[in-house]
């Protein structure tokens, strides 16, 4: 039975009550997928994923993220979700630092800039497995990181002295730490997206990826857009040995 919990906040000024349910997050993530499922039946895999960036930005989408995310400020897009919105990847990118550039003190800000630098940098691996030429690479993914890069602290993350020979820069520390933490993660949400969508089928499997793993979602519709296709998404989370 669904509870609620009444907050009451007065004073001179104003008197608002705001009433909240109380929805454990599994039953929030069921209504979500019902209404999303009825919302867009599919496909969901059209051309430029025209329909999922459409659900991407739906109100019953948007709402969710909402009450689930830990954001406090308002996004009215789920650009601006992503943007705007704290990485769950402390555990992970705290450690690249302490290896790679240990002589920093790093913040929160720096784990979301390193992130927002690292997820455009997924985009890169997608092309690469695909054999896609990366002289041709899509305007999207070309803007993405030239916006991560501008709103990274960039030079305070290098080292204060020259490196000995033997050591790499600190651009080059930075960068291949980058690479190799969006490598990782891509293979991870292949296999993520893999399971996702054998065991719901195409298109419920998509919204449900939605749900659970928006981040996902976010560097498909980043990738996934003209020159690429929906076939190429399909060729890329193929099984080893079933690509074509």
């Amino acid at each position: 039975m669904k509870t609620k919990i009444t907050i009451i906040v007065s004073s001179e000024e104003t008197e608002p009550v705001f009433i909240l349910d109380a929805v454990p997050v599994a039953n929030l993530e069921q209504k979500t997928f019902s209404k999303l499922r009825a919302a867009f039946p599919g496909p969901l895999l059209d051309e430029n994923l025209k329909t999922l960036q459409t659900l991407a930005n739906s109100d019953i989408y948007l709402e969710f993220l909402s009450r689930v995310s830990k954001q406090v400020k308002p996004f009215q897009t789920f650009d601006e979700f992503l943007d705007t919105t704290p990485p769950d990847a402390e555990k992970k990118i705290r450690p690249i630092f302490e290896q790679s550039l240990a002589h920093l003190v790093i913040n929160d800000e720096d784990i979301a800039s390193f992130h927002k630098l690292a997820t455009t940098d997924q985009s890169t691996v997608i092309l690469i497995n695909l054999n896609f030429r990366l002289n041709l690479k899509p305007p999207q993914i070309k803007e993405a990181q030239a916006r991560a890069i501008k709103n990274v602290p960039m030079f305070r993350w290098f080292p204060p002295s020259p490196p000995k020979k033997t050591e790499p820069s600190g651009s080059e520390s930075i960068w291949g730490a980058a690479i190799k933490f969006a490598t990782d993660a891509t293979e991870t949400a292949r296999k993520e997206i893999q399971n996702t969508l054998h065991e719901h089928g195409q298109d419920e499997g998509l919204i449900w990826l939605a749900i659970q793993e928006p981040r996902i979602l976010g560097v498909i519709l980043n990738t996934f857009i003209t020159p690429l296709t929906p076939a190429d998404f399909l060729r890329w989370i193929a099984p080893e040995g079933q690509e074509n």
